[in-house]
């Protein structure tokens, strides 16, 4: 009989952090030891009020957001590893998630597959799981790029919308000139990237409320899209192996 060959696809995948400032370093180092992983890092800023402070991980105002490409295949390894590095599991400590790439360069991602594979590596949920069940995400990560002035009422509004928390990273409009023609609108050049993580079901009226209070035909001018994310660390899951 032959042996049944793994079908299992090896790809980069993308994991972001929102941490403390002093973890930067502790993260990488981290990542370095579970496989080769490629960093980078931005300060970004925290805007959860009352008790969600803390449960987020966002009782300091300024974070650490870090975004780093990592092998699929060695991705519980690398949350597992960082969770118990940082101590995620522990509130105010930060949160951790993974999401799916479409494309990345190729010389990127020989490097990044250069981590040797195992069977054993594989997450039992990608075993045992179909692709429709996959894709239904529990979790997605909303991006919001909005004129600065009008961040304040993206908060609100998301807010009331179901939105617990956010990070702000400071951003500018750069040569948009031709998207700005066929878009029929003209960005503000100071900018803020809104990044909120929440659950499925708040995904769609999160969204809607900021098109509505600060979408593209109005001052606001929100350039707004989501992406579904993986696995999660932070928030009370992703813990129940840890000791």
């Amino acid at each position: 009989m032959a042996k049944k060959t793994n079908s299992y696809e090896k790809r980069a995948k993308l994991l972001v952090c929102i941490i403390r400032k002093k973890d930067e370093i502790a993260l990488t180092e981290a990542c370095n030891e579970c496989c080769v992983s490629l960093h980078f890092s931005a300060i970004g800023y925290g805007t959860a009020k009352s008790h969600y402070l803390s449960y987020l991980g966002l009782d300091e105002i300024e974070k650490k957001f870090v975004y780093a490409l990592i092998p699929n295949y060695a991705e519980t390894q690398v949350l597992k590893h960082i969770n118990k590095r940082l101590k995620l599991y522990l509130m105010g400590n930060g949160i951790a998630f993974t999401v799916p790439l479409s494309g990345i360069s190729s010389i990127i991602s020989n490097a990044i597959l250069s981590t040797p594979f195992r069977e054993d590596m594989i997450p039992e949920a990608s075993k045992n799981t179909s692709d429709k069940e996959r894709n239904q995400k529990m979790h997605e990560l909303i991006i919001a790029v909005v004129n600065q002035k009008y961040t304040d009422k993206v908060l609100d509004c998301s807010r009331a919308a179901g939105a617990t928390g956010a990070t702000i990273l400071h951003t500018r409009s750069v040569n948009n000139k031709q998207a700005e023609q066929l878009i029929g609108t003209s960005f503000q050049q100071e900018t803020d990237t809104i990044a909120f993580l929440t659950s499925h079901q708040y995904k769609a009226k999160i969204m809607e409320a900021i098109r509505e209070n600060a979408g593209l035909k109005t001052e606001g001018g929100a350039v707004l899209f989501s992406l579904p994310v993986d696995s999660l660390i932070g928030i009370g899951r992703f813990d129940d192996n840890e000791d």
